[in-house]
C-alpha cells in the first residue's frame, strides 16, 4: 500500500475532508444538527473511498488487466505518464517476454504526490524489472520516439489532466504515431469524457476497441467520478 504522500492528486482529499471539517466546527459552535451530521458522514465516506481507489482499487484493476495481456517475445512497452510506475510494476511476472519498458512523465507533484524521476528509478531498481526499465522526462504531446516503435502502450490516469479535450486528441494521435502496427493499447482514465476517446481511436486506425467502467475499484470518491478502461489494437 502506498503512503498518503504518494497518492494520486492528494489535494483531491481536500474536496471531501475540507468541507467536513468546516461543518464539524459549525456543529461544535452552533450545536448538533442531524442534516449537517449526515453531510459530514457522507463527505468522510467519500474521502475514504477516494483513498481506497488511489492506494488499493486502481492496483486491482491494473493487475487484472495485465494478467489478461498476451505479450509477444521481446515486446517493447511504453508507459505514457508512468508516475511511480504502478502500471509498469504489474508486468513483473511477464519480464521474460519484455525487451524494454520506457516510462515517460513530466513528474508533476500536483497530479501525484512525491513524483520524481529519482523516486521512480529507485522503485524500478528494486523490482524484478530492474535493467529493463528506462525513464525519461517527456511530454505525451510530443514524445521523443520514432514512428511505430512500441508493441504495447499503456497510459494510466493521465489524459484527463490534459486540457482542453483537443489536446487530449493530440495526445492520442501522438500515441498512435509511436505505436507499432498490430500493437496493443491500454488506457485507464477518469470521468465520463473518457468515452469520447473511442471515436478518436477509431479515426486513428485502432480496432477491437473495448471500454468498461471499472466500477467500485475506480470510484474517485463517488460513482459520479468513475475510472474507465479502454483496450484496443492497431
Amino acid at each position: 500500500m502506498k503512503s498518503i504522500r504518494e497518492m494520486d492528486a492528494p489535494m483531491g482529499l481536500a474536496f471531501f475532508f475540507g468541507p467536513a471539517f468546516i461543518i464539524v466546527i459549525v456543529l461544535l459552535v452552533g450545536g448538533f444538527n442531524t442534516v449537517s451530521a449526515i453531510m459530514v458522514l457522507i463527505l468522510v465516506l467519500c474521502g475514504l473511498k477516494y483513498m481506497h481507489t488511489s492506494i488499493i482499487g486502481k492496483y486491482k484493476t491494473m493487475q487484472s488487466t495485465v494478467n489478461n495481456i498476451h505479450l509477444k517475445n521481446n515486446s517493447k512497452i511504453l508507459d505514457a505518464g508512468c508516475g511511480h510506475g504502478a502500471f509498469t510494476l504489474q508486468f513483473s511476472k511477464k519480464a521474460a517476454s519484455i525487451s524494454e519498458i520506457v516510462g515517460i512523465d513530466i513528474w508533476s507533484n500536483k497530479d501525484q504526490g512525491n513524483n520524481s524521476i529519482e523516486a521512480t528509478q529507485k522503485i524500478m531498481d528494486s523490482s524484478s524489472l530492474a535493467g529493463k526499465v528506462k525513464l525519461k522526462t517527456a511530454n505525451i504531446l510530443n514524445m521523443p520516439f520514432n514512428n511505430n516503435e512500441f508493441d504495447l502502450i499503456i497510459s494510466s490516469l493521465v489524459l484527463h489532466n490534459i486540457k482542453p479535450f483537443t489536446k487530449r486528441k493530440a495526445a492520442l494521435s501522438e500515441i498512435s504515431r509511436v505505436q507499432k502496427e498490430k500493437g496493443q493499447l491500454i488506457i485507464m482514465d477518469i470521468g465520463f469524457e473518457t468515452k469520447k476517446y473511442v471515436p478518436v481511436l477509431e479515426s486513428l486506425g485502432y480496432c477491437n476497441i473495448d471500454i468498461v467502467n471499472t466500477s467500485y475499484n475506480g470510484w474517485w470518491g463517488t460513482p459520479m467520478v468513475p475510472t474507465f478502461l479502454i483496450t484496443a489494437s492497431k
